[in-house]
C-alpha cells in the first residue's frame, strides 16, 4: 500500500487569506482612544502608523468585539511611486511586533505593558496570522487591548484621506494630537510634554530649533485640512535671565474651529489672569468673544474696560448686549479689523 504523501506545510503557509473584510467597510475616518493609542505612544515609522490607521478605520461604531484579523492591500499603505516598498513594510511589521503600550493610572500608581499585536496565531493552526503575503497585509490585534479599540468613551477622530498622504512623521503626530481638540479649537500644552509627544526628549535642546524642526512641515501639510493651525509660544514672564525668555508652554489654535469655551489653562496661568477672566464673565462677556479677542486686547486694556463698566454701574441695563459690543469693538480695533 502506497504511503500517503505528507502535506508540505510550506504550501499552507503560502496560501492567500480571503479578504473577508471588504475595504468598502472601512470608514473614511479614524477613531482612537485619546490617552492610549498612537498619539501618545512611542515613535514608529510613517508606514507603521499608516497600517494601524487603516486598522482603526475598519473598526465600526457598533462592533462589540475585535475581529480575528484586519487585512489591507499594500497599496493602502505604500504609494506605488515609493521604491523598495517590500523593505518598508517589513520594517513597519518589525516595529509593530515590538510595540508595547503602557497602560497607566497615575492616581493609583497602577501600570502594565501590553504588546500591540498578537503574533501567536499561525496559518496552520488558526487559519490566519500577522503577516505580509502576496500584496496583502494582515494584522492581528492583541485581544487584551479590546477596551482601547471597541466602544470608546474618550477618543479623537481624524480623516483618513488626509492622514495617508502626509510625508512627515511630525505631520502625522500633530494631526493625531490636534484631532482631539476640534470641539474647543484650542490646545494648550506644557513645553516638556510637547517634547515627549514629538519624541524630542533627547533631541534639539534649543527650544526654538525644536519648534522649527517639529512644526515647519505640519504647518504646511495640515494647511489644506480641517486641522489647519497656528501656534503661539507662552513665555516665562517671571524669568530674569539674560536673552530671550524661555518657553514654558505652547498654545495651538485650529483655524477652522471657533472656540466655545475658555481653555482651563488660561485660568491657571496666573491669579491675575483668572481674576480678569472671571470678571469678564460676570459682566456677561461670552466665552467665544473672550477667547477671540483677549490676547489682542491684553490684560491692561481689559482691566481698564472692567473699571469703566464698574463706574457706569446701573447705567448698563443690558450687560450682555453692551459689554459684548464694547469688547468686540475694542478687540477688532486691536486686531486691525473693521467693526
Amino acid at each position: 500500500m502506497a504511503k500517503a504523501k505528507k502535506k508540505d506545510k510550506r504550501e499552507t503557509a503560502q496560501m492567500t487569506l480571503p479578504l473577508i473584510f471588504n475595504e468598502k467597510e472601512a470608514k473614511s475616518y479614524v477613531k482612537q482612544h485619546w490617552n492610549i493609542t498612537f498619539a501618545r505612544q512611542r515613535k514608529v515609522s510613517i508606514y507603521a502608523k499608516r497600517i494601524m490607521a487603516n486598522v482603526l478605520a475598519m473598526i465600526k461604531e457598533d462592533d462589540s468585539d475585535l475581529r480575528p484579523y484586519y487585512q489591507m492591500h499594500i497599496s493602502d499603505v505604500v504609494p506605488p511611486t515609493d521604491s523598495d516598498f517590500h523593505a518598508k513594510v517589513k520594517k513597519a511589521f518589525d516595529e509593530l511586533t515590538d510595540l508595547k503600550w503602557l497602560i497607566e493610572d497615575i492616581k493609583t500608581k497602577y501600570f502594565a505593558f501590553r504588546h500591540l499585536l498578537d503574533t501567536t496565531k499561525s496559518i496552520s493552526v488558526d487559519g490566519f496570522e500577522c503577516a505580509y503575503r502576496d500584496g496583502q497585509i494582515t494584522i492581528v490585534l492583541n485581544p487584551t487591548l479590546k477596551p482601547y479599540f471597541i466602544a470608546l468613551a474618550h477618543y479623537s477622530i481624524y480623516e483618513l484621506k488626509h492622514y495617508m498622504h502626509f510625508s512627515s512623521w511630525y505631520s502625522l503626530r500633530m494631526f493625531e494630537l490636534l484631532s482631539a481638540f476640534t470641539d474647543t479649537g484650542i490646545w494648550w500644552v506644557n513645553i516638556d510634554e510637547f517634547r515627549k509627544l514629538m519624541d524630542c526628549d533627547q533631541k534639539y535642546p534649543n527650544q526654538h530649533d525644536m519648534l522649527k524642526k517639529t512644526l515647519t512641515e505640519p504647518l504646511q501639510e495640515l494647511e489644506s485640512t480641517d486641522l489647519a493651525f497656528t501656534y503661539e509660544p507662552i513665555l516665562d514672564k517671571y524669568s530674569h535671565g539674560r536673552g530671550r525668555k524661555p518657553i514654558i508652554a505652547l498654545e495651538f489654535r485650529l483655524k477652522k474651529v471657533k472656540a466655545k469655551n475658555i481653555p482651563k489653562e488660561w485660568f491657571e496661568f496666573s491669579d491675575e489672569h483668572k481674576n480678569v477672566l472671571l470678571r469678564l464673565r460676570s459682566w456677561q462677556v461670552t466665552d467665544p468673544n473672550i477667547v477671540r479677542y483677549a490676547k489682542a486686547i491684553g490684560m491692561e486694556r481689559a482691566n481698564k474696560l472692567l473699571y469703566e463698566w464698574q463706574l457706569k454701574g446701573k447705567e448698563i441695563q443690558d450687560k450682555t448686549k453692551y459689554c459684548n459690543a464694547v469688547w468686540i469693538r475694542v478687540g477688532k480695533a486691536a486686531m486691525g479689523e473693521e467693526y
